[in-house]
């Protein structure tokens, strides 16, 4: 079974490396506008698209997160969870009553869901034009930066980076787990993902080694996993300062 939308998706490439081709703004709206068409949490529609235009501002960034692809992309986003729009035109009352219950951890997750929901229709949308783009939980680590110079308000959290621009190159695309390891019927199955990860390692072994990497898929999880997160307590923060308590 095949249709336009369905190659679309499978075909799917996180590129990383750009062209100095201008991206449209026409091309931006038309991404945008497919992005946050989608579902999200009680149509609150929690989800901002920052752009930054700056380049100093985005060497900066690159230089703080070790991302080039940030400062080259033609456009880059910040992508936060937005529920200040959700206030305005509260009366003081509805406001406060509002206000404590944003702080609570079911509010920041629902907005960061469908921050993601609006990612990858917006990655979706991008690459049906033409055009290369990828998301970074990474470019979170600059959270000072955006907060120095975006002007964000309380309850607007920066969550994601996006890049967009025209592919450079064509890093092919990453196999996935078979179906086996996504898909469950009638209660989750241990004994079934296990096999699936068996079947799934010998892939990316080869997968790996024609990138002249010597692991699994599983030796690269255990050497991710493992290493020092040295910005886990300060993102935790992050989003207490901007009001979402995690009550």
């Amino acid at each position: 079974m095949s249709n336009p939308t369905l190659d679309v998706l499978n075909q799917h490439m996180s590129i990383r490396s750009f062209t100095d081709e201008m991206v449209s703004d026409q091309q931006v709206s038309e991404i945008i506008r497919a992005a946050t068409a989608g579902p999200n949490m009680n149509n609150y529609q929690p989800v901002t698209f920052v752009e930054i235009t700056s380049q100093d501002i985005k060497a900066d960034i690159t230089t703080k997160v070790g991302m080039k692809y940030i400062e080259t992309a033609a456009r880059y986003f910040v992508v936060t969870v937005d529920y200040n729009k959700d206030l305005i035109g509260l009366n003081d009352e509805q406001r406060r009553q509002a206000e404590e219950n944003i702080q609570s951890y079911a509010v920041l997750e629902g907005g960061i869901v469908s921050a993601g929901i609006a990612l990858g229709r917006a990655q979706v949308a991008a690459e049906s034009l033409g055009l290369g783009s990828v998301t970074m939980a990474g470019a979170l680590g600059a959270f000072e930066i955006y907060e120095e110079h975006l002007n964000l308000p309380r309850y607007v959290k920066a969550v994601m980076g996006f890049s967009i621009g025209h592919p450079a190159d064509n890093p092919g695309i990453k196999p996935k787990l078979g179906e086996s390891g996504f898909l469950m019927k009638d209660r989750y199955k241990q004994s079934q993902l296990e096999e699936a990860v068996t079947v799934y390692n010998k892939v990316m072994v080869e997968y790996y080694a024609n990138r002249g990497i010597e692991r699994s898929w599983t030796e690269n999880n255990a050497r991710m996993l493992t290493r020092e997160q040295k910005t886990t307590p300060l993102l935790t923060q992050y989003a207490k300062d901007k009001g979402f308590n995690l009550k």
